[in-house]
C-alpha cells in the first residue's frame, strides 16, 4: 500500500522546496520519532493520540523522503475540514 496518494506525491515532487503542511498517521504512538521528524526538518504542529499520528510543517522534499520511514502509516495533506 502506498502511503500518500499518487496527486499528493506530485505536487509534492513539483515543488520540493514548497511549503506544506501535512498530516502523518504512524503505526502506534509518534513520541518516539519525534525527534526524527525534527532532523528531517519538519516541525511537529499537533500531536494526535485518538488515531496515532502528528500534524507537520515543512519542505515538500522531506515529505517526500518521510514515507521511507517504516513507522509511517499515511501521509495525507493538512486542510480545513468544514462541517455541512
Amino acid at each position: 500500500m502506498d502511503k500518500m496518494d499518487a496527486a499528493l506525491r506530485q505536487r509534492l515532487s513539483a515543488a520540493p522546496d514548497a511549503i506544506v503542511g501535512l498530516i502523518v498517521r504512524t503505526d502506534g504512538d509518534p513520541t518516539p520519532h519525534l525527534n526524527r521528524l525534527g532532523e528531517m526538518g519538519l516541525r511537529v504542529e499537533r500531536q494526535f493520540r485518538l488515531l496515532p499520528g502528528v500534524s507537520v510543517t515543512g519542505r515538500a522534499g522531506s515529505a517526500l523522503s518521510l514515507a521511507q520511514e517504516a513507522w509511517v502509516l499515511k501521509i495525507e495533506e493538512d486542510r480545513a475540514v468544514s462541517a455541512v
